[in-house]
């Protein structure tokens, strides 16, 4: 059996959800192969013998020669031929090519059709295939249709561009000079000593009017080169009115305004023309291609912009969810790589483990650093190393743009960095003690996922450390019992005839906490129930699947629940994305009243059925009996 691809398989969905006797008993079947950038694994007009998985980097797709689309590992094309007629996209209309050096898992179509036999990875499937297609579908109406280049419909503040350098009025053109240096810009603002900002100084200005012009750039001031007066911009304007602008005015940039006509960025034709290759494939190439923290942090905005925009063209929770959590775990792999360069390679083998949403790949706008460190060995040289490979990490992750966590879950935190051996007494002590430190903490260690790095040499500490939390974990019923608690603490803002509850905003309208009362709920419960099953998967909907087969839910429970979560997720992105917009900070709240009449509906039902849950919960574990 091909015991690498098996493992990966047990955690991709559907594969995760086969019983692992029957995914093993095909395993001899399956096979890699490694890809080169450009590479042609599908096309179209042929059909294929075997169903692609990518293992590693990501590929572009393209249906009907209209769609493009990103693959990243665990997704999977090629399975059309073994599914019944009308499920998923037409057979053969993929042409399919790898973006990166890519490894893929071929799936030979005769073992995916013995695999079928399974309801659960079928309907699974099956599922994912007419999702895929519906949106080939739409896309391909619209792409192929004559219209306006998505380009065109860009707004300036989806464009990530440098913060402004700012220099005083009485600064020399010399000073000046060396603040964008250090900065790395190409353009200052000139601003007076109240604030009031005067003009802005170029590179252009200080070689034509200085450097050329033999000035002396040490006793010459600002004031005396820059250009008067600002071009400006707002960020909700169209890119395209933003361009037309500087041709106008025959200049190269823009100065970014943000909601209050405060400056917040220099806004170059670069920036611009950029945008045009903001896609995942073009982030990852430059999260690859990053040779400092500024390059992931300007990637890291850019991914944020991207995610918002997805969101606002109706894009699924779940595909948002897993492309930024892939992209976080780039941007953490490369920043991980940038410190071992510095810090030299590590004494023994090691892991980053990414826990709560991240873990789960769950991942949306509003982030923190929920993150751990476990490594082998013990001694003070090894322990040592890695305080400082934590602390490094940490720092470089707050550069970078990752918030920090307010209950210090982060790898410069001792707590959160350990030894094997520290891990495993932690998880005896969670198991025998329970208390409401530990339960946090299980709670957290529940959704672990190890971060990859090529040449980083876990040793296969990230699944040993899983299996022994898992097994040391679900044994305490003690444990269990308080970690479903957690998942009733809150109920669901429903009050009388099924209206919803809820507070006043700072406007004085109508809000309801959307996480507080539905999502948590059911990531709580589930990842509960997952501990108590000894489920390794970590993925919400993957979960309630697999707990179906274990029969800890019924199936029209665990579909509605999955559904629920869907548009729970949903909801929460779409607003967290208008407020990202207009530069809010991003919250958990949803005003109702903002609503159509079926969303309305569809959310009361998604409380109603997450309140059936939690009695389901109250009841299992016996809740009553603690008070």
């Amino acid at each position: 059996m091909n015991e690498a691809i098996v493992s990966f398989l047990k955690v991709a969905l559907p594969f995760s959800l086969l019983p692992q006797r029957l995914l093993g008993s095909e395993g001899d079947s399956f096979s890699s192969r490694h890809l080169a950038a450009g590479e042609e694994i599908l096309t179209a007009g042929t059909i294929p013998d075997a169903a692609c998985v990518v293992r590693s980097g990501s590929l572009e797709a393209t249906y009907a020669q209209c769609l493009a689309l990103t693959l990243l590992p665990g997704d999977m094309l090629g399975c059309e031929a073994v599914l019944p007629s009308g499920q998923g996209a037409g057979t053969g209309l993929w042409d399919v090519r790898a973006a990166e050096p890519s490894e893929v898992i071929l799936i030979p179509l005769d073992a995916l059709s013995r695999l079928m036999g399974d309801e659960l990875f079928s309907r699974a499937l099956i599922s994912r295939a007419v999702g895929l297609a519906d949106a080939a579908e739409r896309a391909k109406s619209q792409s192929c249709q004559p219209g306006p280049d998505p380009f065109m419909r860009l707004r300036v503040g989806d464009v990530a561009c440098p913060v402004p350098v700012f220099v005083e009025s009485s600064t020399s053109v010399a000073q000046a000079a060396r603040d964008m240096a250090n900065a790395q810009a190409t353009a200052a603002l000139v601003r007076t000593g109240e604030g009031s900002v005067l003009g802005i100084l170029t590179e252009r200005d200080v070689l034509a009017k200085v450097v050329a012009a033999g000035q002396n750039a040490e006793a010459l001031p600002v004031t005396e080169v820059m250009t008067p007066g600002l071009v400006t911009a707002g960020p909700e304007e169209l890119l395209i009115e933003a361009f037309s602008r500087m041709v106008h005015h025959g200049i190269r940039r823009l100065v970014l305004l943000d909601l209050s006509g405060v400056p917040a960025g220099v806004l170059g034709e670069r920036d611009m023309l950029s945008a045009r290759g903001e896609s995942p494939l073009a982030l990852a190439s430059e999260i690859a291609a990053a040779t400092n923290p500024e390059h992931l942090t300007r990637t890291f905005q850019r991914l944020h912009r991207m995610a918002g925009r997805s969101v606002a063209e109706g894009i699924a929770s779940d595909a948002v969810g897993r492309l930024i959590s892939e992209m976080h775990d780039r941007i953490m792999a490369r920043a991980w790589e940038m410190v071992l360069t510095e810090l030299g390679p590590a004494p023994a083998a090691h892991a980053v483990l990414v826990l709560g949403s991240q873990g789960r790949r769950e991942q949306f706008l509003a982030t923190d650093q929920d993150l751990a460190l476990a490594y082998e060995g013990s001694g003070p040289e090894v322990e040592d190393y890695f305080a400082r490979l934590g602390e490094r990490l940490t720092q470089m992750f707050l550069d970078v743009g990752f918030p920090p966590c307010k209950n210090r879950i982060m790898m410069d935190n001792p707590d959160w960095r350990k030894s094997l051996d520290g891990w495993l007494d932690l998880f005896d002590s969670i198991a025998d003690r329970p208390d409401a430190e530990g339960i946090l903490k299980a709670s957290l260690l529940c959704d672990m996922r190890a971060v990859q790095v090529p040449g980083a040499g876990n040793g296969g500490l990230p699944v040993r450390l899983r299996e022994a939390m898992t097994k040391c974990l679900r044994k305490s019923s003690v444990l269990l019992k308080y970690m479903a608690r957690e998942a009733v603490r809150f109920s669901p803002p429903l009050g009388l005839f099924g209206q919803f509850s809820v507070k006043k905003d700072e406007e004085g309208r109508g809000c309801l906490d959307i996480k507080r009362g539905g999502v948590f709920p059911i990531t709580q419960g589930v990842k509960t129930l997952a501990l108590d099953h000894g489920l390794a998967e970590t993925g919400t909907c993957a979960r309630l699947r697999l707990l179906h087969r274990t029969e800890a839910l019924s199936v029209p429970l665990a579909e509605g629940l999955c559904d629920a979560y869907d548009f729970l997720q949903t909801l929460r992105m779409r607003t967290q994305a208008a407020r990202l917009r207009q530069g809010l900070p991003l919250d958990n709240d949803i005003r109702p009243d903002s609503l159509g009449a079926m969303e309305r509906e569809r959310l009361r039902s998604a409380f109603k059925l997450t309140a059936e849950f939690q009695s389901l919960l109250f009841e299992k574990y016996g809740l009553r009996m603690l008070g």
